[in-house]
């Protein structure tokens, strides 16, 4: 910029000296266009400039927000449950649920968090398990004798195990099943059907005092609801942590479930039941 506006000055020179005085008006217009145009090339420049600057600062703060909503969340899951639900119960965590950081420039980053029961609610209860995978869906507190329907969308199968007390001894009720589009209908599975707006569904019977439902997909990935009867709750599953993190003008939200303890994937292989009337073992025999 300050090259070019040099490079005039001289040109100005120039021509002022070597041109005929009836023609310095031409040159003074030149002289007029070319700074217009030099002064463009440099506005232009300047905010491409500062363009290019504001959106590295926005990068920096969007990633700052971000790390500031996984800190305060990170945070909060090595905190006792018992203590989250405390929380719940009083309806504020105060300073335990806050972050904030002020950097040398001023600029301060934040984050705050939320916290609520995941399930606890007359809705459906959903679970999102990849082939294979195992998921569990507490029934402590569920109401004996009140169905409960395991729902799904798309062609996988599901296997269920609905846990549950009777006289004292632990029990265990095994469901497979196929969707209505199966392709696997040489399984030996049972067959879905369509209930509760949803293409495949199955109903677990609730006997004895519910526990806890252990779901599968097979095949493919699923997206399962367990519906409960009308009416009914389905129990607390764990707590919701929806974080918010903050630094400039960038906010970053995410939302995290700390589920209740629940047992690993090879509990569905570790334990049988060897007849109607005894209890869980992990082992084979009379």
């Amino acid at each position: 910029m300050q090259l070019l506006s040099e490079q005039l000055s001289d040109m100005k020179t120039h021509l002022t000296t070597s041109i005929p005085k009836d023609q310095t008006g031409q040159t003074l217009v030149v002289i007029v266009f070319l700074m217009i145009v030099a002064t463009t090339v440099g506005v232009t420049i300047s905010n491409r400039f500062i363009s290019t600057l504001k959106g590295f600062v926005r990068t920096d703060d969007s990633v700052k927000a971000l790390k500031a909503a996984e800190a305060i969340v990170e945070q909060l899951l090595i905190v006792p449950n018992q203590t989250l639900e405390g929380y719940i119960a009083f309806g504020n965590c105060g300073s335990a649920c806050t972050y904030s950081v002020t950097e040398p420039n001023g600029n301060v980053v934040s984050a705050n968090v939320t916290l609520e029961y995941s399930g606890n609610s007359t809705d459906p209860f959903s679970l999102n398990l990849a082939p294979g995978e195992a998921g569990q869906i507490s029934l402590l507190g569920y109401a004996a004798g009140s169905p409960i329907d395991i729902c799904w969308q798309g062609s996988s199968s599901v296997h269920a195990a609905y846990i549950y007390i009777e006289s004292a001894v632990t029990k265990i009720t095994s469901y497979a099943v196929n969707s209505v589009s199966s392709p696997y209908n040489d399984n030996g599975f049972d067959t879905a059907a369509a209930n509760h707006g949803y293409p495949n569904c199955f109903t677990i019977n609730t006997i004895g005092t519910p526990q806890y439902v252990r779901i599968r997909p097979y095949y493919e990935q699923a997206a399962l609801y367990a519906v409960p009867a009308i009416g009914q709750v389905i129990p607390r599953q764990g707590i919701i942590m929806d974080a918010r993190g903050y630094s400039g003008e960038s906010v970053k939200h995410i939302t995290v479930l700390k589920t209740d303890p629940m047992a690993p994937a090879f509990f569905d292989y570790a334990l049988l039941q060897t007849s109607g009337t005894s209890d869980l073992t992990n082992s084979y025999g009379p």
